[in-house]
């Protein structure tokens, strides 16, 4: 270890030499330089290395790298040290700390991701592509490495083909990864892109008839290169120059050749490649609409791109005429529209005061009806549904809504009628009628009807308790549900509220509120299939009846029934870690400082034996206790949370954290 520290070490003193003799840093700095450079030496010379101890020490280098940056321009040094090697012996020294750390951590992910950071920070362009080729070689399964380098090499090293080959062999690797054929078609849009504009600023192309291509200089910040424009005069300016210079010829094309030239004539800048790579992305990943119509986004993103776009719907409608999504999808298109800004061209949907929006909205509706024809299934049915919900949501003008709501309503109708109503749409009619206040007893028959064919509606269910026509009908109806979705959180916090909310009006009674919530407290734990199956939704379900319980009790009846409720609670139902904590919670608000503490300590105590975050738990018990002055009671705790606590020295340094904050401990 001795000798590698010292190694490293020898290698810093021509550097050191130099910063003392330029004085850049006093004789007073480069020892400490050195003893702080020997101390991370011998940390990274350990037997057992740690990623932090690399991170420390690349930290600290980054800094002393800044700092000599700076007093370097303070003393104006940086034209003397042009070409010197001190220019750069610090920035090789973290280079050299984060190749050490990535050999040693090549698995992990972040600290390459900081090496390429720094790494574009400084543009070290030379560095980057070696960096990229060794994370890449380490991580081949990773996308965004393959991307990343891509995008680097297309816009920093201004190299398309190796952009394109490195895309291509992550293809081939990953053939399924959506995100590696996106990024590819957008590379290839952008390149084609560039070309234009490229052939636009030179004269060799003219846009929409124009004489000379205008560059807009307008909304550029300061990294933007601003070009000037170009006009056919000059263009032929340029030409007599280069006819008047001596001893050159001058090479004629014929007009074919000059025809092949012409944007309209290449099909490069046509986007074929573009369109390539659509088909076969489209070859390999088949069946997923979403993955095509993001497509058409990147599309949208670009100029003139009508065509290929036409061309991606073409293709959906080839391959997925049975997939209702992909129909629905194609119905709504006639809405969208690209309208050119002063930001650009951006894509968006058509404006309500449009007048172009009534006729685009009935080419939607009359696709729609067509694909329904074709594709009579309910989740066609659902997809218009839908559609059409979101824009009567979104108008406001009276007789367009008024549209929107007859074609919704004779939607629903046509699609009961021919006995396609699914559970969701049956959801949807129902929050439609409420939304457009229709007579209670139309909606009523609606929800019994719905509920007679899918019983396993919670929202429908929902809907029904809240028609009751008393609060006794409403409970009864919300037992009913819970019989046959036991284990619905949306259903159990209705039910809930709803107990609540009759206690409150003193339609129950404490007693009869205290059965109820005590039967909810057993049907949450004995309904479910097991108590020690690990569910989020049971678990919460657990727990917000069991803390409604104990908060409703301090409430209604103070802290004493407090206390016998969740007393009740933890020896009948196996309440969670969260229902411990809300007991603590409405004992420190509740209750008194003269019993309080024994009941607090209760909790604590009974809180550590479960397995939820025992070393906080053990935290908050040992704050509490000191906070009372109880130290020999935290002794014995801290004592036992040593023998269960996973890390202990880590839990050490929290105790210690916390005594320091209750000086009357130390």
């Amino acid at each position: 270890m001795a000798e590698s520290v010292q190694y490293y070490l020898e290698r810093m003193i021509p550097e050191l030499e130099a910063l003392e003799k330029k004085h850049i840093f006093s004789p007073v700095e480069i020892k400490s330089i050195i003893k702080k450079r020997t101390n991370f030496e011998y940390a990274l010379q350990r037997r057992i290395k740690q990623k932090i101890d690399f991170l420390r020490s690349i930290e600290y280098e980054i800094n002393l790298e800044d700092l000599r940056r700076k007093r370097v321009k303070r003393l104006g040094l940086q034209d003397a040290l042009k070409g010197d090697n001190l220019q750069y012996s610090g920035a090789k020294r973290i280079y050299n700390l984060f190749r050490r750390a990535t050999i040693k951590f090549t698995g992990d992910i972040s600290l390459w991701l900081q090496y390429i950071d720094y790494a574009k920070k400084n543009k070290a362009n030379n560095i980057l592509s070696g960096i990229f080729v060794q994370a890449i070689q380490f991580h081949p399964m990773n996308a965004s490495l393959w991307i990343m380098a891509a995008t680097w090499e297309n816009e920093y090293n201004s190299n398309m083909a190796a952009a394109r080959i490195l895309l291509q062999r992550a293809l081939r690797l990953m053939p399924q990864n959506q995100q590696l054929w996106h990024e590819y078609f957008r590379l290839e849009l952008i390149y084609i892109e560039k070309i234009k504009l490229r052939r636009r600023v030179l004269g060799i192309e003219k846009e929409k008839g124009e004489d000379a291509m205008e560059v807009d200089n307008e909304n550029v910040d300061d990294n933007t290169i601003q070009l000037p424009a170009v006009t056919g005069e000059d263009v032929s300016k340029w030409e007599e120059d280069e006819n008047d210079d001596k001893g050159k010829k001058k090479r004629t094309l014929d007009e074919k050749n000059i025809a092949k030239l012409e944007e309209s004539n290449n099909p490069i800048l046509q986007g074929l490649l573009a369109k390539i790579i659509y088909d076969n992305a489209i070859d390999t990943i088949p069946n997923d609409i979403e993955f095509r119509k993001k497509f058409v986004d990147i599309y949208r993103e670009f100029t003139n791109t009508e065509t290929h776009i036409q061309h991606v719907y073409d293709t959906i409608r080839r391959d997925m005429s049975d997939v209702p999504a992909a129909r629905g999808f194609l119905a709504a298109r006639h809405l969208f529209v690209i309208t050119k800004k002063e930001e650009g061209k951006k894509t968006q949907y058509i404006s309500v005061n449009d007048p172009a929006f009534i006729p685009a909205l009935k080419l939607c509706v009359e696709e729609f009806d067509e694909a329904i024809k074709e594709l009579n299934i309910s989740e066609m049915w659902e997809q218009y549904v839908k559609f059409l919900l979101n824009w009567f949501s979104l108008v406001s003008e009276a007789n367009l809504k008024l549209y929107l709501c007859k074609l919704l309503q004779k939607t629903f109708k046509a699609c009961k009628k021919a006995n396609k109503m699914s559970m969701e749409l049956y959801e949807l009619w129902t929050s439609f009628m409420v939304d457009i206040k229709e007579e209670k007893e139309d909606i009523e028959r609606i929800v019994k009807q719905g509920l007679d064919v899918y019983p396993g509606s919670v929202k429908l269910w929902i809907k029904r308790a809240e028609f009751a026509s008393d609060d006794e009908e409403q409970l009864e109806l919300y037992n009913r549900a819970l019989e046959l979705n036991p284990d619905s959180l949306l259903l159990w916090t209705e039910y809930k509220d709803c107990i609540l909310a009759q206690s409150k009006k003193q339609v129950l009674d404490l007693e009869e509120t205290e059965k109820l919530f005590f039967k909810a407290c057993e049907k949450a734990t004995l309904l479910l299939p097991s108590v020690l199956t690990s569910s989020a939704d049971r678990n919460y379900i657990k727990q917000m009846l069991q803390s409604s319980f104990v908060e409703w009790a301090a409430k209604a009846k103070g802290i004493d029934f407090a206390r016998i409720v969740y007393k009740k609670i933890i020896k009948n139902f196996y309440p969670t870690y969260s229902f411990f904590m809300k007991c603590i919670e409405i004992e420190n608000k509740y209750g008194d400082a003269k019993t309080g503490p024994e009941f607090v300590e209760y909790l604590y105590d009974r809180t550590t034996r479960l397995e939820d975050d025992k070393e906080g738990t053990y935290i908050s018990y040992l704050a509490y206790l000191y906070s009372q002055k109880k130290f020999q009671m935290a002794n014995i705790v801290y004592s036992r949370a040593c023998k269960e606590v996973p890390n202990k020295d880590a839990f050490d340094i929290r105790v210690q954290k916390l005594k320091s904050t209750h000086t009357s401990v130390l």
